[in-house]
Order: C-alpha cells, then sequence, then structure tokens
C-alpha cells in the first residue's frame, strides 16, 4: 500500500482567503461547542485567536475603504496634473499644458542663455551637456 502524503496548505499571500479560512475555524469550534478538538488552551486559546482575528478583519476592512478613497484622489491628481489616461501635453487647462506654456515663455525670455532655466528647476540639456537643480526633496 502506498503511503499517503498530506499537505494542508495555509493561504498567507491572500488575505481574504486567510481571514476567511479563519473564520470558518472559529464557526466550526464554536458549532461544535464542548466536543471541540479545539478547547485545550494549552494549545490554542480561542477566545484570544477570535478576538485578534475580528481586531485584523476590522483594520482590513477600513483599509480597503482608505485605498478606494486614496485611488479616487490619486485619479483626481492625476487629471489636474494632466497625466491620466487620454490627457497630453495639448490638454488645456491641466498643469502639464501650462507647464510647457511656462516653459517656452521662459525660454524665450532667456533666449541664448537658456541655461538659467535650471533657477528655475528645470533640468535643461545643452548639446550633450546637462545644467541643472539638483531635485528638492519635498
Amino acid at each position: 500500500m502506498a503511503r499517503k502524503t498530506v499537505r494542508v496548505p495555509l493561504p498567507k499571500g491572500y488575505p481574504d482567503k486567510f481571514i476567511d479560512l479563519m473564520k470558518d475555524i472559529v464557526e466550526k469550534h464554536e458549532e461544535l461547542g464542548a466536543s471541540s478538538p479545539l478547547n485545550d488552551p494549552s494549545v490554542i486559546n480561542m477566545p484570544v485567536f477570535k478576538q485578534k482575528l475580528e481586531q485584523a478583519d476590522a483594520l482590513r476592512k477600513e483599509s480597503i475603504a482608505h485605498r478606494a478613497a486614496a485611488e479616487t484622489k490619486m485619479n483626481q491628481a492625476k487629471h489636474i496634473l494632466g497625466t491620466d489616461f487620454g490627457q497630453t501635453i495639448n490638454t488645456e487647462g491641466t498643469l502639464y499644458y501650462m507647464l510647457e506654456s511656462i516653459k517656452m515663455q521662459l525660454l524665450n525670455a532667456h533666449r541664448g542663455v537658456e541655461e538659467t532655466l535650471s533657477t528655475y528647476g528645470f533640468d535643461v540639456v545643452i548639446g550633450s551637456a546637462s545644467v541643472g537643480a539638483k531635485k528638492k526633496k519635498r
């Protein structure tokens, strides 16, 4: 007779499946009551397990709600910047469009000394040389 190999993987890399598995365990434990094999506190403290599970589940749900709000705000910012899908440097009213206008205005104002645009923060490339202000951390 062949020896049986048993694997019981834990879905650690899949948070929703991970939490669902633990909820199923708690539900089965509570259904079995006194006959549950998980009633031995020297092995596992099920009330603490359940409390931590509820806490993790609540925090996960809260973080998902915050993520959705953050993504909405990020998309709004991209639209204003002019880097949203379908937008180009020619999309009027965007910061990308305005930045191009500023660059062109400054190039006209600094004709012949274009490298001075670096004082505005532009990375100016002349021939094969690059002149520019070091990036500031913001």
